[in-house]
């Protein structure tokens, strides 16, 4: 069986990480995992330094140094990806796994399985319209909320694959999210139907809210990891902020062509 070249092991752990980062993982997680798969084959020091959108592994081979560095931009959140990412580094630390074993398995983590567009859609409309129901909304609430989540999401989605500026993009979203909760208020009222403007427009809003984001931001910060812990909250809070802004100049405009308010 032959064994597999420190230089290939690096570059294995490397993608690994690589493909954790790009799929949303902690920067601490990515640090140990791409740690823990080079010193189980290669006994001198290692270094790796993760930060949200790169990786740097330094050590040394044969007594000289050597250092990879890849850039990583984040593309999307998926923890199934992620969990295959782990099971396969605790696979490769602890076998003595074969270097096209490990690109096959490198290969199935590249090229996912992901769920169709129109599960996902399905799916994303019912994670906000439950939100309305959490905050005590009615039915016709809930309805308008899961079709106005579907929409943002699958506009946000194209919008992703026109590499559209992530702070536009959010912009656009929460000016949609807006857009369609105040055009389905009015739409019902002309048939005598009252529908809270502020129940609807929170379900398409959660769809595009950066949980995950702060979430991972706190916990890189609480590992230690400030640098990407830091970056990691901004960046969730610009989101936040594209969003408000997208829902306020759809109420300003609104305010200025409709006048009070107060009724939806």
């Amino acid at each position: 069986m032959a064994e597999i070249s420190i230089k290939k092991a690096i570059s294995i752990a490397l993608e690994t990480g690589r493909i954790m980062l790009a799929n949303g993982a902690e920067v601490y997680r990515v640090e140990e995992t791409i740690e823990r798969m080079i010193a189980s084959k290669h006994s001198a020091p290692v270094n790796v330094f993760v930060v949200s959108t790169g990786i740097i592994v330094s050590t040394e081979i044969d007594g000289d140094p050597y250092t990879v560095v890849d850039r990583t931009p984040s593309t999307s959140l998926d923890l199934e990806v992620i969990s295959r990412a782990n099971a396969f580094s605790r696979l490769f630390t602890d076998d003595d796994m074969t270097e096209e074993h490990a690109e096959i398995i490198l290969q199935g983590l590249r090229n996912h399985p992901r769920f169709p567009n129109s599960v996902r859609y399905l799916f994303s409309g019912a994670a906000g319209g439950f939100f309305v129901l959490l905050l005590g909304g009615t039915f016709i609430e809930f309805l308008s909320a899961y079709i106005a989540s579907a929409l943002v999401v699958m506009f946000t989605d194209t919008l992703t694959k026109e590499n559209m500026n992530f702070f536009i993009k959010n912009i656009s979203g929460g000016l949609l999210a807006a857009g369609l909760a105040l055009v389905t208020v009015l739409f019902l009222r002309l048939f005598g139907i009252f529908a809270s403007y502020n129940h609807i427009v929170v379900g398409p809003l959660m769809t595009l809210v950066p949980g995950v984001a702060l979430t991972n931001g706190i916990r890189d910060l609480i590992s230690g990891e400030l640098i990407a812990g830091s970056v990691k909250i901004m960046e969730a809070l610009f989101i936040a902020i594209a969003l408000a802004f997208g829902v306020g100049v759809v109420l300003q405009l609104s305010l200025a062509i409709i006048g009070d308010l107060s009724w939806i």
